[in-house]
């Protein structure tokens, strides 16, 4: 599967951001007192907030609420991913979620530029080569968000990402999906607002 053996390099496009700070990442649950707490990757643990049957926790605050059947969990591809999924043999998605916001000076046209570098960086191109196909506002849990679309090449096969972002005053949520093809397809656009629309925030 053509599209396995490129995945690892490709999500290092999305992921290697030049923020430095990331959220706590839960690696795991049990109980105290009776009551459920959720492990940390900074081995530290805290009180689990309720989360509502068919939804997964993705961190303290956002929970991912989709349809039986339409994604199934995978590992993430490394550590600054906050959870991956996989929909189908050419679509995916993951969360990265990291304690930087407005108040360290992140903005909309910062994460732009930002994810376009890392892109071509991850893919030895330079910008130039990483084309923007779409800047559109977006909604995620009621808060206003910005989706940037932009297409990778691999050693020949195009991936194209988008990556909604939402930065708020102390932390920041990258929801993105990307799909094999050279297009943001009719698909890709429907499963992404659907994906969109499946982000829980508290």
């Amino acid at each position: 599967m053509i599209f396995n053996k490129i995945l690892p390099a490709v999500t290092l496009a999305a992921s290697l951001l030049a923020l430095p700070a990331l959220a706590q990442n839960v690696v795991g649950s049990s109980q105290v007192d009776g009551q459920k707490v959720e492990l940390l990757d900074d081995n530290t643990w805290r009180y689990a907030a309720e989360v509502a049957p068919g939804c997964d926790p993705i961190a303290t605050g956002v929970s991912f609420c989709y349809p039986a059947g339409q994604w199934q969990g995978s590992p993430p591809p490394g550590p600054d991913i906050t959870a991956a999924y996989r929909h189908d043999d050419k679509h995916y998605a993951q969360f990265i979620i990291e304690a930087v916001g407005t108040d360290d000076g992140a903005n909309a046209g910062m994460m732009r530029k930002i994810v376009v570098q890392n892109a071509a960086a991850a893919t030895g191109q330079s910008m130039s080569d990483i084309p923007t196909l779409a800047i559109e506002e977006a909604m995620i849990a009621g808060k206003n968000a910005e989706t940037i679309v932009y297409k990778v090449n691999f050693d020949g096969v195009s991936v194209v990402f988008a990556n909604s972002i939402l930065i708020e005053k102390t932390q920041m949520m990258q929801a993105m999906t990307y799909a094999l093809g050279t297009d943001f397809s009719a698909k890709h656009k429907a499963l992404h607002a659907q994906f969109l629309e499946d982000i829980q925030m508290n």
